[in-house]
């Protein structure tokens, strides 16, 4: 199917086809066997063939077509994917919302019952998630690879395995999700907006500068600060092309009392200040509006 201003969808900023993508889909031609250690923890679906996995320890998953497996993060990962594999790979790099009434900590106060499970537990994904997945498969081969598109579509996978799945088997799902390091990735994810010094985020819990940017790298796999600086010109610039907030408000909002700074800012990062952004957004918006 057609994407319309192909090329503006392309330039965006939000347009997520880095190293990391939210969503990805991956086919292997042949077998492929690697070893790394992921900074996002991953749920994997294999539409097609089948996926070998083993974390830390001697204990291998094997997950066949029809059914998804979470892969936690920031722990060495040796995989073996058979060939005519076929892939959906879904970073978690939020909060886990199963919906607005399934508090996480349920499914926490069941795992403290459990004992730790040898190797992953493997789900079978029913026809609600196979319709969902069909419809990222098109989309993705259309090129669409929108941000904003992944994380509704990650919203919706949640809400999905809330309703249609056991709490019994959510919790050994997401056995791994619920360790310290995830915490730790919560929390930043959640407060980084409320300080601007990474070492204001490094007293907050309670960790000193050095302690916290080692753990911080550990765990997200970069320094804190260009983490957060990334992550900050990823939300300026959403707010610059989506919204109509005035200019100085959004700088204010994101630590920049001055306006000069907050526009070198823009240049630095986007090649253009505030204003030309904005300019050119309006220039679209009539476009599409004369094309109409």
């Amino acid at each position: 199917m057609k994407i319309y201003n192909v090329e503006e969808h392309l330039s965006c900023f939000c347009y997520d086809n880095g190293d990391d993508p939210l969503i990805e889909v991956r086919e292997n031609k042949q077998i492929v066997m690697d070893e790394f250690s992921l900074k996002y923890n991953e749920i994997v679906f294999v539409i097609e063939g089948r996926l070998r996995v083993r974390v830390s320890y001697d204990v291998n998953t094997d997950v066949g077509k029809g059914n998804f497996v979470l892969i936690p993060a920031n722990h060495p990962v040796r995989y073996k994917a058979f060939s005519g594999s076929v892939f959906v790979i879904i970073r978690l790099q939020g909060d886990i919302t199963l919906c607005q009434t399934f508090n996480p900590d349920r499914l926490t106060n069941i795992i403290h019952t459990i004992e730790q499970p040898e190797g992953f537990a493997v789900l079978t994904y029913n026809s609600r998630l196979k319709h969902l997945l069909k419809g990222l498969l098109d989309a993705w081969s259309d090129g669409m690879k929108c941000r904003y598109y992944f994380q509704a579509k990650i919203s919706e996978m949640l809400i999905m395995l809330g309703a249609y799945y056991s709490e019994e088997e959510l919790s050994r799902f997401f056995y791994y999700y619920f360790t310290s390091e995830v915490r730790f990735m919560e929390f930043i994810r959640e407060n980084h907006l409320k300080y601007h010094e990474v070492n204001d985020l490094a007293a907050a819990l309670n960790m000193s500068p050095q302690q916290f940017t080692r753990r911080f790298t550990r765990v997200f796999g970069e320094t804190p600060y260009g983490w957060m600086q990334r992550e900050k010109a990823r939300l300026i610039y959403g707010e610059i092309c989506r919204t109509n907030k005035p200019l100085k408000d959004i700088a204010t909002e994101y630590g920049f009392p001055i306006q000069a700074n907050f526009n070198r800012f823009c240049k630095m990062v986007f090649g253009k200040n505030p204003g030309e952004i904005r300019k050119i957004r309006a220039l679209n918006q009539k476009d599409l509006e004369y094309s109409a």
